[in-house]
């Protein structure tokens, strides 16, 4: 593999390179980072709540339709509990991209988004591709952050701001391809 090749993340079989990024998935415990991968994976949507030991990682091949290129994912489902803290630095270690979670019935949950985004930015990511998700957007009636908050949020971390439910499985899809997108612009812009 050439340097090159490497500096890119690429991985070479038989002869064609195929892109694998790495992008981290974070937030509060509970806001439904690991329900949002599942979704996306499998179309699947577990009612109770397992926290993450660590992290979990998925790998997912995405098709970029505007590009004809398809893009293979590597996400790293961060765990939001605090005794996990100490691991962030190895698992926050050469993302090429990030999804900053929240949950919209929950203020701490928002309120933490620029703890996270801040713990990224000390491991040297402030430059790498993101988009600021509020989750389940099912439960509307229990909603404690509203639009233009998440959109100044959004502003001020540079961050397109998209809504999800990874219960009815509302605009997960475009999440993933929003950051696969993200990523190959970010990388083709750099070679």
């Amino acid at each position: 593999m050439s340097d090159q090749e490497r500096k890119e993340g690429g991985i070479v079989f038989k002869g064609r390179t195929e892109a694998i990024y790495k992008v981290i998935v974070i937030g509060d415990p509970a806001v439904g980072k690991t329900s949002l991968l599942t979704k996306f994976a499998t179309n699947q949507f577990e009612e109770k709540y397992l926290p993450t030991v660590g992290v979990q990682i998925l790998k997912e091949p995405i098709e970029l339709k505007d590009h004809d290129a398809t893009v293979t994912l590597m996400f790293w489902d961060i765990a939001g509990q605090p005794q996990f803290y100490m691991l962030h630095r190895p698992y926050f270690n050469g993302a090429d991209a990030m999804l900053l979670v929240f949950d919209i019935t929950r203020s701490s949950t928002f309120s933490n988004v620029n703890n996270w985004y801040s713990a990224a930015v000390k491991y040297g990511l402030s430059g790498i591709p993101r988009i600021l998700i509020g989750n389940k957007v099912d439960l509307a009636e229990e909603r404690k952050i509203i639009l233009p908050m998440a959109e100044h949020l959004s502003e001020k971390l540079n961050a397109p701001y998209l809504e999800t439910s990874a219960l009815t499985g509302e605009n997960v899809n475009l999440v993933f391809d929003k950051i696969a997108d993200l990523v190959y612009n970010s990388k083709e812009n750099y070679r």
